[in-house]
C-alpha cells in the first residue's frame, strides 16, 4: 500500500533544458579560450570538466594593477620627450 502523502520530489532533467545548459556552457568556454570545434566533439561530461578547470584558472589569476609604473630606458638608449600638456 501507498503512502498517502505525495513527497516532493526533485524536478527530472528534460532533453531540452539539458541541451540548452550545455550549449550556454560551450558558449563560456569559447569565450575563456576553447576551439569551438573541439568542443562539438566532446561530451557532455568533458565539457563540464572543462568549465571547472577554467573557473579554477579564472580564480587563480592575479588583479591587475591600475597604476603601471613608467619604464625607465635602459643604459645607452636616448630618452623619449614627452609631449608637455596646456
Amino acid at each position: 500500500m501507498k503512502p498517502r502523502k505525495n513527497y516532493r520530489k526533485r524536478p527530472k532533467k528534460t532533453g531540452a533544458r539539458k541541451r540548452q545548459k550545455v550549449l550556454s556552457q560551450k558558449r563560456r568556454l569559447v569565450k575563456a579560450g576553447y576551439d569551438r570545434a573541439r568542443l562539438e566533439k566532446m561530451s557532455d561530461v568533458e565539457i563540464r570538466e572543462l568549465l571547472k578547470k577554467a573557473g579554477k584558472k579564472k580564480a587563480l589569476k592575479p588583479v591587475k594593477k591600475t597604476h603601471a609604473k613608467k619604464a625607465k630606458p635602459k643604459k645607452g638608449e636616448p630618452k623619449k620627450k614627452e609631449a608637455k600638456k596646456k
